[in-house]
């Protein structure tokens, strides 16, 4: 029998509304979908430290684990309760050495290094960062110590971390809709027109799409879908209102209730304002459209766009509001290029579902001593 242990400082989320907290979540199921039986160390510290218990007996009593995975947060390890209190401060970092000393393979996916970057001063009060930096610190030197390999979303992540330690690419997955696969294999695109969706934020600096709706606006035939929380719309309408036009609707739809848009559209944007920080990024909304069959066009300086030269599913394309207009009306003359990007996104859906990585983790994991 296949056998894991996966270690989460946190609750798994029923319900999780953010990709921080999908994530989690979705490996877990795709551990399972591949047929482990998984012993999950998760919760709380409270509830953390009777599963740590509990395995550390297993593992004493000659059970068998193929590998450990973790997913961290974005809090220090020990302070990752809801207050904040870091009640059993060398707990998780003592248990996952053990598994290592008893020759189980570690592995952990570290989510994000914001603490390295000026925002993170100039958002975080200095009390608070004279306290949560040396505990970031105090992580990195304990992976060193408890784990045998580290993930990252996107290898531009690397240089900020932990430089001279064996690590890995995880980037998030999707889950592929075979309906809409279906359609859009069949799918003819109508001359003249061209079908744009974004989801997710349009407020935060970083999420700032104006420069993507004035492109749509100045290209006549091409229709674009904002997908955003209503709360976020009625905050940013007036500043979005000078480079909107009758071509852009906006919509309020849950992540369960996308599966029409994505089914509509030819093409999906991905367009993050540009900066040191956000060009590291591997947004979960990628794989996504991959899995729906939707190619990308993404801003080019983001990590993220190696993904898509990669798998040739999409455009990258610099951030100006000139540059995608001339893309948008490229591709809105063009239907064969969409039409030939479709079907490589279609195809690629399958090496970037949640199962896929998954995959990856129990090849990684589980050869890492054979090498």
């Amino acid at each position: 029998m296949k056998r894991c242990i996966y270690h989460y400082p946190n609750p798994i989320s029923a319900a999780p509304g953010v990709g921080s907290a999908l994530r989690p979540k979705r490996m877990l199921e795709a551990l399972r979908a591949i047929g482990y039986e998984v012993e999950e160390v998760t919760g709380y510290s409270r509830e953390r430290k009777e599963k740590i218990e509990a395995v550390r007996r297993n593992i004493r009593n000659g059970v068998k684990y193929d590998f450990v995975y973790s997913e961290s947060v974005n809090d220090p390890t020990a302070m990752a309760d809801r207050d904040h209190i870091p009640r059993h401060p060398f707990m998780d970092f003592s248990f996952l050495a053990f598994c290592k000393e008893n020759d189980i393979p570690t592995g952990l996916f570290y989510r994000d290094m914001h603490w390295r970057f000026p925002f993170y001063r100039d958002s975080v009060s200095w009390w608070k960062r004279a306290i949560l930096v040396p505990m970031f610190r105090r992580d990195l030197r304990s992976y060193r110590r408890v784990l045998s390999l580290i993930y990252y979303p996107s290898e531009a992540i690397h240089s900020y971390v932990m430089e001279d330690f064996p690590f890995r690419t995880l980037p998030p997955g999707g889950r592929r809709q075979e309906e809409i696969l279906t359609h859009k294999r069949a799918r003819q695109p109508v001359p003249g027109e061209l079908h744009v969706l974004y989801v997710g934020s349009i407020t935060g600096g970083v999420y700032d799409i104006r420069n993507l709706c004035s492109a749509v606006k100045d290209a006549l035939g091409v229709y674009l879908t904002i997908c955003t929380p209503q709360v976020q719309w009625e905050t940013a309408r007036e500043q979005y209102a000078p480079v909107l036009c009758d071509r852009v609707r906006v919509v309020h739809r849950s992540s369960d209730q996308l599966a029409e848009l994505y089914d509509r559209s030819d093409v999906f944007a991905c367009c993050l304002q540009s900066n040191p920080y956000t060009d590291l990024a591997m947004p979960i909304k990628v794989p996504e459209s991959i899995c729906c069959g939707t190619p990308v066009i993404i801003t080019e300086t983001i990590a993220a766009a190696d993904l898509i030269r990669q798998e040739q599913c999409g455009w990258p394309v610099a951030g100006t509001a000139r540059a995608m207009a001339e893309l948008l009306v490229y591709l809105r003359d063009h239907p064969e290029e969409v039409a030939a990007k479709t079907m490589n996104t279609v195809n690629a859906s399958v090496r970037h579902t949640w199962e896929a990585r998954a995959r990856q983790v129990a090849e990684d994991l589980t050869n890492l001593y054979k090498e």
